[in-house]
């Protein structure tokens, strides 16, 4: 791992991170930076959280002329909160280095950006539609824009804004450098990237897997006619604190954005066809804890970052693990628990195992919460993750030198003794000698083991499934 300073970054920047209290560079920021200093165009895919702002702002700033009073960079995003976030950590960053940020978005009077543009404007930070506007109105002039930027692209792809892109792409100078962030990288976006990029490289960062460690996920089969009604009942079985309900398609979002409503719960919907302002009240409403639920399309799936947000909620399958990712990301936040629950049709099952495969990850089934037993262990990092008091510590032995394990299932997921047998002699390897008495119940089940091979069963059949069900096992306690 490399150090800020290793990246060729100038003192004054250097000197702003270490005021942040930037330590080290993210995977995406060490690959990054050094190709932007050195004059390269970027494609940078990586999910939001991984510092692209920095990535690309930190060059940038760099090479600005704060001597002069023209703009000389323009950041592209989406929405207008990315834009004052945006907007905002640049001007941390540039805190030593006397140029000037202006961030321009609608829903704010154009006068005053106008005024504010006639300032020392060095960087331009700015939503698609009030770039045109101002371009339009002999407000904004990028003859001297050297730096490009568009931040979250896929995102303006969904908000149907790429061809208001490349309208202004082709109004900045042929002689550019340009930087593309995004965490997926569609057909549409590459198309963009080829025609104005020159011989871009591109910079991919994997997403972490930690994302889903604290995610307990699950999968519920209905038909498609019986979707909404199923929906229902398993928020009000959920009882969520809030939940982001994802659909595929903008129709598709107003469709159960309505029929919500209809039947009497408290909803509202995030998605493309609203205007901006609707857009920012919904958020607002999300993020002030004044609304509980929310209808969305992928659009909300990035740049959401709301602590309160208890359960995920798939009502479409998404179209790509990635995706899958990024959404129930938005859940299990500052080391919260969260649920994903993902709704699949007949035809749509074998999504779940694909997905399983893919995000190297667990679905089991969906349970009611008063089947679901306080008594499993909740999902954590047992490298990394302290066990709680009382947890992952053995019981008293039975007088014969085993242990007692518990497992969360019983004659209720049509388990058995033998099937029980079976998990622990073919799933974990376990001698059949080493294994006691097997008792199952309705609800879990309780199983001796020699003690030598107790830590090899938890760690092999934890989260694994038996009877199709996943199963949860730890030490049963005194």
């Amino acid at each position: 791992m490399s150090c800020f300073r290793d990246l060729g970054l100038a003192e004054e920047i250097l000197r702003a991170l270490d005021e942040l209290g930037y330590s080290d560079p993210t995977a995406i920021q060490e690959q990054a930076i050094p190709e932007l200093l050195a004059g390269r165009d970027v494609i940078g895919q990586a999910q939001t959280g991984t510092g692209k702002t920095a990535a690309f702002g930190l060059p940038m700033l760099q090479y600005l002329d704060p001597d002069s009073q023209e703009t000389q960079a323009l950041v592209l995003t989406p929405t207008r909160e990315l834009c004052i976030q945006v907007t905002q950590a640049l001007r941390a960053y540039a805190e030593h280095l006397g140029v000037g940020v202006i961030a321009v978005f609608g829903g704010q009077a154009v006068r005053t950006q106008q005024s504010r543009l006639r300032e020392a404007a060095h960087v331009v930070v700015a939503t698609v539609g009030r770039t045109l506007d101002l371009i339009s109105r002999g407000s904004l002039d990028l003859a001297s824009a050297r730096y490009v930027v568009l931040d979250e692209a896929d995102e303006m792809l969904d908000l149907g804004f790429i061809e208001d892109v490349e309208r202004i792409l082709r109004i900045c100078p042929a002689g550019r450098q340009t930087s593309l962030f995004s965490a997926t990288i569609p057909p549409p976006i590459e198309r963009l990237a080829d025609r104005y990029m020159y011989d871009p490289i591109t910079i991919r960062v994997t997403p972490q897997q930690l994302t889903v460690d604290a995610i307990e996920q699950a999968y519920v089969e209905v038909p498609a006619r019986g979707k909404v009604e199923r929906l229902i009942e398993v928020l009000r079985a959920e009882e969520p604190e809030q939940a982001i309900i994802f659909c595929r398609t903008k129709i598709g979002t107003a469709r159960l954005d309505e029929a919500l409503r209809t039947r009497g719960l408290g909803v509202k919907a995030l998605h493309g066809d609203l205007s901006q302002g609707q857009r920012d009240g919904v958020m607002l409403a999300f993020k002030d804890h004044r609304l509980r639920l929310l209808v969305a399309t992928d659009v909300a799936a990035r740049g959401l970052d709301i602590e309160h947000v208890t359960h995920v909620i798939n009502y479409d399958v998404p179209h790509t693990t990635e995706a899958y990712i990024h959404r129930i990301g938005r859940t299990g936040r500052v080391g919260r628990t969260g649920r994903a629950i993902t709704f699949v049709t007949e035809k749509q099952r074998a999504e779940i195992p694909r997905i399983e495969r893919e995000a190297k990850t667990t679905i089991g089934e969906w349970e009611p919460p008063e089947e679901r037993l306080e008594h499993a262990p909740r999902p954590r990092r047992r490298d990394r993750e302290p066990a709680a008091e009382g947890e992952g510590r053995p019981s008293r032995p039975p007088g014969n030198g085993l242990v007692k394990l518990f497992v969360n299932r019983g004659r209720r997921s049509g388990i058995d003794d033998e099937d029980v047998r079976w998990a622990l002699t073919e799933g974990a390897v376990i001698p059949d000698d080493a294994i006691g008495s097997i008792r199952v119940l309705d609800r879990f089940s309780f199983v001796e083991l020699d003690a030598g091979h107790a830590e090899q069963a938890l760690e092999r059949l934890e989260g694994t499934k038996l009877k199709g069900k996943q199963i949860r096992v730890e030490y049963a306690r005194g």
